[in-house]
């Protein structure tokens, strides 16, 4: 018999406590789900550590296969706003163990909702990941990818560049080779020694010690090769630490910036005339009085001892103004603008290499231009584009491009000839009594036949040039017996601390000579201890022989 249901009784009473079941059940789920969620992001480090699959970036070496970047583990702090129920306590928790953290910034950008990941940290050391990871915060994650770490520090900073937080390359050889290095494989091995350029460096880091100076910039280049075996700006940068340099840092002073670098050049003008017929070894110059050019007059800073009857070596050697606007004279304009052209200094360089800064040349060739060129003021190039001139001297010449890659087979080598072997014989034999005679006295490395040419320019301005600031340089090759290396060092503003001899011959000549006493051993030149008595100087006549005829 069928009792009949009380009117009081709640007929919904079992499918409530059903829905009730139902809901509990869910919350259940959902806790259990954050628990896990937590667990996940928190005190289990091995769940933690989420991998992220990045490419790893090929390494750089020097010629000799010593590591100059590579590319390691490391850990970047990533976040899903979604997943974080206080975006400011998180924010607030990640800043206490962060300094510097912006955590007005880093809140709004975790309570975006319409977001699943965002960046926190990139680049984590471990001991800001453990601190992170102790916190125990929910919603955020250990992202593991490959960072790139230069293990020199400073050295060859603006040479090698660097890449950015998401090793793309930006700087340097990591830019121009991005592609190449990005598909990893084999390292890229670059032309520099490490030794060589470690000894580049702390002269040039020295030279601030004893100056006080702007910039400064420094090359070593194999003459029969083109291949650049030292390049250095200063002030240096650290790639791993890029963004504590500013942009006038960072520049490369070596090919992206230009200089009108002064007397360094008078041993081209003096090539450009034997090349053209008009200027012999026995020619006499008198450079007694200033010479009058247009408007302008030509002086010398360092007056000779007999200047009524000066040969094409002694206006190298003794660095006269005068003596080389004489010979420029005996050009042509287009004759001395061709011979410059033939050189690569009137144009922007072309090569497989850092950005390389365009010249500032002449707007018109005419006399004054003509006379001023001639010893190395109205036209600004880069050092790195300079230094590649003297390779003609060195290799009977002819003119190489600077090479970067190892390896640098005879049959990529890009010369071309510029000058005949006499006129670059000659002219070596003349840069080599400037060292040991004249102005380079100071860049003599004894045993390695140092033969060059200094150079002080003053820098122009608004007003025109300023005698108080000077671009000083001492161009060289050695050894003079047998021409292997050339060296360019190139100073902007250099400033004894003490005294007031801001000239090349006692700025830059001085860094060359050590620099080539340090660098000489490990480019395997070997010293010559005495000359052979027999062997034919390389030097002409000098003044005191010039009276004797």
């Amino acid at each position: 018999m069928t009792v009949p249901a009380s009117p009081h009784e709640d007929r919904w009473g079992p499918r409530r406590a059903r829905i009730v079941a139902g809901a509990l059940a869910l919350a259940f789920t959902v806790i259990v789900g954050r628990s896990a969620q937590i667990a996940f992001n928190g005190p289990h480090e091995a769940d933690a550590a989420v991998a992220v699959a990045t490419e790893r970036r090929a390494d750089i070496v020097d010629r000799n296969g010593d590591l100059l970047a590579t590319s390691l583990p490391a850990w970047s702090l990533s976040a899903d706003p979604r997943a974080i129920w206080d975006a400011r306590e998180t924010a607030e928790a990640i800043a206490s163990v962060m300094p510097g953290t912006n955590v007005k910034d880093l809140t709004a950008r975790l309570s975006d909702r319409n977001k699943h990941f965002v960046w926190i940290q990139r680049g984590m050391t471990p001991r800001q990941r453990q601190t992170v990871f102790d916190l125990g915060l929910e919603g955020l994650r250990f992202e593991e990818e490959m960072r790139r770490v230069y293990p020199g520090g400073k050295l060859a900073g603006h040479l090698i560049g660097f890449t950015d937080v998401d090793g793309k390359g930006v700087e340097g050889m990591e830019h121009v080779f991005n592609d190449r290095l990005a598909k990893g494989g084999e390292p890229l091995r670059l032309t520099i020694d490490a030794g060589v350029q470690y000894a580049l460096e702390a002269e040039l880091e020295r030279a601030y010690e004893d100056f006080d100076m702007k910039g400064a910039a420094g090359v070593v280049v194999d003459s029969s090769t083109g291949a650049v075996r030292a390049m250095a700006s200063w002030p240096g940068i650290d790639p791993n630490r890029p963004g504590d340099s500013n942009a006038d840092v960072r520049l490369n002073k070596a090919t992206g910036a230009v200089y009108e670098l002064g007397s360094i050049y008078k041993p081209l003008t003096v090539a450009a005339a034997f090349e053209a017929g008009v200027l012999s070894v026995n020619d006499l110059f008198d450079v007694s009085a200033p010479l009058k050019v247009g408007g302008a007059t030509v002086r010398d800073a360092h007056p000779l001892e007999h200047p009524h009857a000066v040969t094409p070596q002694d206006i190298l050697a003794y660095s006269s103004n005068i003596g080389a606007a004489e010979i420029g004279q005996r050009l042509a304009p287009g004759q001395q603008k061709d011979f410059l052209a033939s050189l690569g200094l009137l144009t922007k360089p072309v090569y497989a290499g850092p950005p390389a800064a365009s010249p500032i040349t002449p707007k018109s060739w005419d006399a004054l231009t003509l006379a001023t060129v001639s010893y190395g003021h109205g036209i600004a190039v880069s050092p790195l584009a300079f230094a590649m001139t003297y390779t003609p001297f060195a290799n009977g010449g002819e003119l190489l491009s600077p090479a970067f890659l190892e390896p640098v087979e005879a049959a990529t080598i890009e010369k071309r000839r510029v000058m005949s072997e006499p006129t670059a014989r000659a002219v070596m034999g003349m840069m080599r009594q400037t060292v040991v005679i004249g102005t380079g006295k100071q860049a003599e490395a004894p045993g390695y036949e140092v033969f060059g040419k200094t150079g002080t320019a003053e820098k122009p301005g608004p007003n025109g040039y300023d005698a108080d600031k000077n671009i000083t340089s001492f161009a060289a090759v050695f050894p003079a017996s047998r021409p292997q290396f050339v060296v360019l060092i190139v100073l902007d503003e250099a400033q004894p601390r003490t005294g007031d001899a801001r000239t090349a011959a006692f700025t830059a000549a001085a860094i060359a000579g050590r620099l080539i006493a340090r660098a000489a051993p490990m480019l395997d030149v070997a010293p010559v201890l005495q000359a052979p008595a027999d062997a034919p100087r390389q030097g002409l006549r000098t003044i005191s022989e010039q009276r004797t005829l």
